[in-house]
């Protein structure tokens, strides 16, 4: 067998960052242009795009040097984007202002396509700058909306919290300036916590600042200008609950705009605020939201609905996520681990998790990114013990092998479900996350394939409380 020598070799290449004697191309960054030299071969085999956009026909040349600019990027970022692609070094924790170059960061490293990159930094931030996220929301929703590949964080992480307050987007200076497909995703959901005429109102005031900008003043509005705003909220407006308005409400914030409305809603809105009568809403049109009124999880792994859905499997209602109503989530889960910001041994599960009541264990399983868990009742301790609650599961979320979708598996009558130990065997019958152990023996349904191998990606145990109503 050959000898490798891999590690020399980087060594060696990663020198290159700072030898510019060989070098073959000058990137200009910022407004100030400061010149970056490197080597078209590095950059060429690391960023894609990098590859195409400096073999263009368009390129500047000077003195055999291909000249480059990247005027909206600052040098900061750009010195820390190449210091990764050439050593494959990238630390966020080496800079006092790391959190104000986050998105830039992001964004470029989108731009030249290092999508390991990419995820790599969407991974960090959701996990270890939720702070972060919580004091800029709206920028982080607003700014990585427009960038296809950071779906799980706009769309996903701070859709959810947004969903919780919506006037945190609403009132900020980004809101207006929001694509129209972004918004409108924004808008289908079914969980925000909001009254519905505020987001009929906001929905108005963001048409109204679209180019060319309409007055804000109903009553100043030509025919046009409706026309206008009928054509800039047409997408919109199926998806605006108007029957869970007040009839006040509906006089002084739709009726104004009749005019907008398709001819079926106006008529049908028109009946239902002018009977004197109670009526229910018609079925055909969209019916009210249900906002998630418990916290949202401090998690990074499952979101409210699975909450809601374990929830439920907790009060036996085992309905395998056929239907389960997220805003009666009567329990609170509070986060007492997480793998990879704890640590993943049993010395941090120990430490945080023994004796601390009921507890729910979340885990992402390596290679699939299947979501798998269980709950035990009972509070885990260090005492060699196998007992049978009829209250325990394991159970599958999904989001891997298609095999294996959402899945609730209780333990068989009088089998034994959870095993104590001082040890790396503590865990449930059929699942030893820290052995790397599922079979299925105890339990009622095969949640994953058998293994005896480590699987665990990332994992969380929550307290699990009820909630004082």
């Amino acid at each position: 067998m050959a000898p490798l020598f891999a590690d020399s070799l980087l060594r060696d290449i990663c020198q290159l960052l700072n030898d510019t004697s060989n070098c073959d191309v000058i990137i200009e960054v910022g407004n100030e242009r400061e010149p970056f030299k490197a080597h078209f071969v590095i950059l060429g085999a690391r960023s894609p795009y990098l590859k195409t956009a400096l073999t263009s026909n368009l390129v500047k040349k000077e003195n055999d040097m291909i000249i480059f600019t990247m005027p909206n990027t600052s040098p900061k970022v750009f010195g820390k984007i190449l210091k990764y692609i050439y050593t494959g070094e990238f630390l966020l924790t080496d800079e006092e202002d790391i959190q104000e170059m986050m998105l830039d960061l992001l964004i470029v490293a989108d731009e030249l396509a290092l999508l390991e990159l990419v995820k790599y930094m969407e991974e960090y931030i959701i996990t270890f700058e939720r702070d972060w996220i919580q004091e800029n929301l709206a920028k982080i929703f607003s700014t990585a909306s427009k960038y296809e590949k950071f779906t799980r964080l706009w769309k996903q992480f701070c859709g959810e919290l947004l969903a919780q307050r919506p006037n945190a987007l609403f009132t900020s200076s980004y809101f207006l300036s929001l694509k129209r497909s972004t918004l409108l995703t924004f808008i289908k959901r079914n969980d925000l916590n909001i009254d519905e005429s505020e987001i009929w109102k906001n929905l108005i005031k963001w048409a109204c600042e679209q180019t060319p900008k309409l007055c804000h003043e109903v009553e100043r509005l030509t025919q046009d200008d409706f026309k206008e705003l009928e054509s800039r909220l047409k997408d919109f407006i199926p998806f605006i609950r108007f029957f869970s308005i007040t009839k006040d409400q509906y006089i002084l914030g739709v009726l104004p705009y009749e005019n907008i409305l398709p001819d079926s809603l106006r008529n049908e809105l028109k009946k239902f605020f002018e009977s004197n009568e109670e009526k229910s809403p018609p079925k055909n049109f969209c019916s009210s939201r249900i906002p998630i009124t418990q916290t949202v999880p401090d998690s990074v792994l499952i979101n409210n609905k699975h909450m809601a859905l374990l929830a439920s499997w907790i009060d036996s209602k085992d309905n395998d996520g056929i239907s389960f109503n997220i805003s009666k989530n009567v329990y609170e889960f509070n986060l007492l681990l997480r793998g990879s910001r704890d640590g993943k041994t049993i010395r941090e599960f120990h430490k945080f998790c023994i004796n601390k009541g009921p507890t729910l264990v979340i885990i992402k399983v390596k290679g699939t990114n299947q979501i798998i868990g269980g709950y035990n009742p009972e509070p885990w301790n260090l005492e060699y013990g196998l007992k049978y609650n009829e209250g325990a599961f394991i159970c599958s979320l999904g989001g891997g092998d298609k095999n294996f979708g959402i899945i609730l598996s209780r333990a068989k009558y009088n089998e034994m479900s959870i095993r104590n130990a001082p040890n790396l065997a503590i865990g449930f019958m059929d699942l030893g996350w820290f052995e790397g152990r599922y079979n299925h023996l105890y339990f009622e349904k095969r949640i994953m394939e058998s293994t005896y191998k480590e699987f665990i990606q990332d994992y969380e145990v929550f307290q699990v409380c009820k909630k004082i109503l």
